[in-house]
């Protein structure tokens, strides 16, 4: 038997173990990545269900306030900011997802739109006017740039 024949097929046999592993490697990153934007956006449905519910819960004075907030009581101003800021929220929960690299571009641009249907009335821009300060800098930089008009 020759040494250096035996040699050979071994180093070729490491070699192409070695392949098999990096290929291996890169198909489970690209599946645990799936997974985890998978994850992500049903954490976002979930949390997108319960602002859907208290939308609906409070339709007529979200109603009222979209149009004309100035004819809100103190409470329900009150109210009004508050689920203004849920629907903001998880808009900006969303905004960090995506920031974050566990949402892709397809589905933050759905979740920008969909804001978009909120944010022309009158009294939505006015309570988000008075809610952005609390958010990050950059999250107010996102929505002013879809929406100029929201400023």
């Amino acid at each position: 038997m020759d040494w250096n024949l035996i040699t050979a097929i071994a180093s070729i046999v490491g070699v192409i173990g070695g392949i098999v592993s990096v290929g291996f490697l890169v198909f489970e990153v690209r599946h645990n990545t799936h997974a985890i934007e998978g994850a992500t956006v049903q954490s976002l449905m979930s949390l997108e269900r319960d602002v859907f519910a208290l939308l609906a819960d409070n339709a007529e004075l979200f109603l009222r306030g979209c149009e004309a907030i100035e004819a809100l009581t103190r409470e329900e101003r009150f109210r009004f900011d508050r689920i203004v800021g849920a629907q903001m929220s998880l808009i900006y929960s969303a905004f960090v997802q995506h920031g974050e690299g566990l949402m892709g571009d397809k589905i933050w641009d759905a979740y920008l739109n969909a804001v978009g249907r909120y944010i022309a009335f009158p009294g939505f821009a006015e309570s988000w006017g008075t809610l952005k300060p609390a958010y990050p800098r950059s999250f107010r930089e996102a929505i002013g740039q879809k929406f100029p008009e929201a400023g």
